[in-house]
């Protein structure tokens, strides 16, 4: 009888923990932005220190990629991304947004990919928050207003931000 209650109070934290998260993350979602939305400014560093920031590159199509070192997804899209970034490079900015990570996790994500795209650092998660990012991998296409136009949420082609970028041109 002990065990079972003790089996019961398990479950039950579990279920008031997980519903907790969900209410928290709903939460948070409320203050983003999104489609339709001007983006939020921001300003993050690369791997070299510098800062990049977002009203910097208004007129241009930008192509934000929420991601992290370890998500199996992310690195089974860095291909497409990489494609996508070599043909349409001379005609948007494009950044992946490393979501609290170090910057020693992401040289060890470009020795296993290849992929060396301009990486931003989010180390607080302050953007990922702001954009309404929870997950990873996730895209947010902005256009030469500033205004998002498309939160693709999960991995992503080079076809379809391919078309989704040409629709904005």
């Amino acid at each position: 009888m002990d065990k079972r209650r003790i089996a019961q109070g398990a479950i039950l934290l579990f279920i008031i923990g997980v519903l907790a998260t969900f209410v928290i993350g709903i939460r948070a979602q409320g203050n983003a932005v999104g489609v339709g939305d001007e983006a939020v400014d921001f300003a993050l560093e690369d791997m070299d220190g510098q800062l990049h920031q977002l009203s910097d590159y208004r007129g241009e199509i930008v192509v934000l990629n929420f991601f992290a070192s370890w998500c199996k997804p992310c690195e089974a899209e860095a291909p497409e991304l990489i494609a996508f970034h070599e043909e349409f490079a001379d005609e948007l900015i494009f950044f992946s947004i490393v979501k609290s990570e170090t910057k020693r996790n992401v040289e060890r994500f470009v020795e296993r990919t290849g992929y060396e795209k301009p990486f931003l650092f989010d180390f607080d998660l302050t953007v990922s928050k702001s954009f309404g990012v929870v997950g990873q991998p996730e895209t947010i296409i902005i256009d030469q207003n500033g205004v998002i136009r498309e939160h693709i949420v999960g991995p992503v082609t080079r076809d379809v931000l391919a078309k989704k970028v040409s629709e904005l041109q």
